[in-house]
């Protein structure tokens, strides 16, 4: 007997049920503390730019455009972290949409099931804005340039390491109507570093302080086992998280993108790899506090997580089983140590 095909209705409430799904499981995860899950980490900073705006010098890590947006939406009267956490909710249904419009609903439910992107996107962190707007800009790329620039120079306010895209761009055919509206808004993003801390090159310096320096793949590896970061006394539960453990979490990660990229290439996808590859060989270089966030900046290479989903039936529910417990175990590892 055939299989019907699901309409796009249908489609389409299975990707909304699986972010939502993700996201319960997440929040079950750390007790349904919401207030108190919205200041972990990075959280704290985006709502306090949104609250005081750039105070230090070192708040110009976090990209501009999120905190802004999370301001305009408090001015309705909401608490400030909630402006945040909504705001941050509502646009993680973007990304997985647009991967079904392109890629097919497998894809979709992969990236939606994705623990770092549940994570990332369930937090008030600038994630789902700079993916949103990623996305839309690639969807844009051959068929409105322009609108592709000033879409990933969006992108690029939201979250900086969102540049590295550009090359799926710049290759393109219509690439000089792209760079225009793109360089303009990495002009203003220069303009706004100047004025507030005095130099367009602040972003880098605050990297040095993180330890962050390109070294390659063994350097990263003797950083990982070894550093001050991964000495401190980090728990999950009754855990100790050792250096083995910061390095396998940094490889369960890159190696699924890495094939992925591979797979891209066998398919002769070329814009799909160029889009994913800056990023994915970005972490096999980096050392210092951003090899234990390869989770987190490893997620705009989406092209080469999704490939992954494109294969045997009960490889492929196997592994959305895989990520469902992960997203268990990613808020857990974000409410009591540093996930990423």
């Amino acid at each position: 007997m055939a299989v019907r095909e699901l309409t796009p209705r249908e489609k389409g409430l299975i990707v909304v049920l699986a972010v939502l799904a993700g996201k319960l499981i997440l929040l079950h995860a750390v007790g349904f503390r919401v207030e108190e899950f919205s200041f972990r980490w990075d959280g704290l900073h985006f709502i306090t730019i949104a609250e005081k705006g750039y105070f230090d010098v070192h708040e110009l890590a976090f990209g501009p455009l999120f905190p802004l947006m999370i301001r305009a939406l408090s001015k309705l009267g909401l608490e400030t972290w909630l402006s945040a956490f909504l705001l941050a909710n509502f646009l993680s249904f973007i990304p997985p949409f647009i991967v079904l419009r392109r890629w097919g609903l497998r894809p979709a439910l992969f990236l939606a099931l994705n623990p770092a992107y549940v994570l990332f996107t369930t937090a008030p962190y600038s994630e789902a804005l700079a993916l949103s707007l990623a996305l839309a800009a690639y969807d844009l790329r051959d068929r409105k340039p322009e609108a592709a620039g000033v879409l990933l120079g969006l992108a690029v306010t939201a979250k900086y390491s969102m540049v590295l895209l550009a090359p799926a761009f710049i290759l393109s055919r219509e690439w000089k109507r792209f760079l225009i509206p793109f360089a303009v808004f990495c002009a203003l993003l220069a303009a706004f570093f100047v004025q507030v801390s005095g130099s367009p090159f602040t972003y880098f310096e605050i990297e040095r302080t993180w330890d962050s320096s390109l070294d390659g793949p063994i350097a990263q590896a003797e950083w990982l086992l070894g550093s001050w970061f991964v000495k401190q006394n980090w728990h999950v539960g009754d855990f100790r998280l050792r250096g083995i453990h910061w390095l396998l979490h940094h490889w369960a990660f890159l190696v699924p993108y890495t094939v992925g990229l591979f797979l891209l290439a066998r398919q002769r996808r070329w814009a799909d790899f160029t889009f994913s590859a800056p990023t994915v060989a970005l972490q096999y270089l980096i050392t210092g506090v951003p090899a234990v966030s390869a989770s987190r900046l490893l997620l705009p290479a989406v092209p080469a997580w999704c490939a992954l989903a494109e294969t045997e039936d009960y490889v492929f529910i196997t592994l959305l089983v895989a990520m469902l417990v992960g997203i268990h175990y990613a808020g857990l590892w974000h409410m009591e140590a540093f996930f990423g």
